[in-house]
């Protein structure tokens, strides 16, 4: 395993080099992992748009369900990265055009964990990633631990190679493909985009503005379903404690059953209706 300081010379031009044999051929997936803290998500960030996009150009877009903004104010969205935390504009991030790009996928083991392999959530992601070609878009899933994430995006089918992020500027990288190299890169340098390492990457089934409608019951159930955690929720809808939000939860989940009886019984009625 070769170890290399990424400001050197010949550091920088084998790192280049593995950049372009990886990214270079879209449609597959790479896995960032490490401990809590290590800077994974900024990593990925720094890989993407300030290597990948603005130096190197082998890219054109970039998604992810991270929030990215203009500044440190932490309010207004930056525009040159297209913020995604749903199914239905992911799909249309990818197969809208053929510009080659990269979707980063964040807290992979929170919204797509290995433990329900049979979640909608896991399973839609099925219908997506053997279609990345289709779209040039390459798939970045970050995680903390590969033995609690989604089988999908560790299978060697897609799974091209892996950063395990030692701490903030150090980073191992597994080539898998077309043959095994390992290398460990120092003195990575932190992305240029603005984003809060505390705020919580959101993923859904579809977006949150068709829900704007349902009872606030539903809306909570329905958040805690995706993965927000119930003190999550406390700061989200202003609950006033843990308790409260598990009674809402509840609730939702019955009002969400009769509405879904509701609409199978009027479904039966319409199909036999003589």
């Amino acid at each position: 395993m070769s170890r290399q300081i990424l400001t050197g010379n010949q550091a920088f031009s084998l790192w280049e080099s593995c950049l372009r044999k990886i990214y270079n051929t879209p449609a597959s997936v790479t896995v960032v992992t490490g401990e809590w803290k290590t800077g994974k998500t900024d990593f990925a960030l720094y890989l993407t748009f300030d290597e990948l996009k603005e130096r190197l150009r082998v890219i054109e877009k970039i998604g992810t369900n991270i929030k990215v903004f203009k500044d440190e104010k932490f309010s207004d969205l930056d525009d040159r990265i297209v913020y995604v935390d749903n199914f239905v504009d992911f799909e249309t991030f990818v197969f809208q055009d053929k510009k080659p790009k990269v979707f980063i996928f964040d807290e992979a083991i929170k919204s797509s964990p290995s433990r329900k392999a049979m979640s909608k959530l896991n399973t839609k992601w099925l219908e997506y990633v053997p279609e990345l070609s289709k779209g040039k878009c390459h798939l970045i899933a970050i995680t903390q631990a590969k033995d609690y994430t989604e089988s999908l995006f560790l299978n060697p089918i897609w799974n091209r190679a892996e950063w395990h992020k030692i701490n903030k500027t150090t980073v191992i990288l597994t080539i898998l493909k077309p043959r095994i190299e390992m290398h460990t890169f120092y003195d990575v340098p932190p992305t240029s985009l603005k984003f809060d390492p505390y705020r919580q990457a959101i993923w859904r089934m579809y977006p949150e503005k068709k829900m704007e409608n349902l009872p606030f019951e539903v809306k909570i159930a329905f958040d805690y379903a995706h993965g927000v955690s119930s003190e999550e929720l406390m700061q989200k809808y202003q609950l006033g404690s843990r308790m409260q939000a598990i009674r809402l939860i509840r609730k939702g989940i019955r009002i969400l059953e009769q509405m879904i009886s509701n609409i199978v019984t009027n479904e039966w009625k319409e199909d036999n209706l003589e």
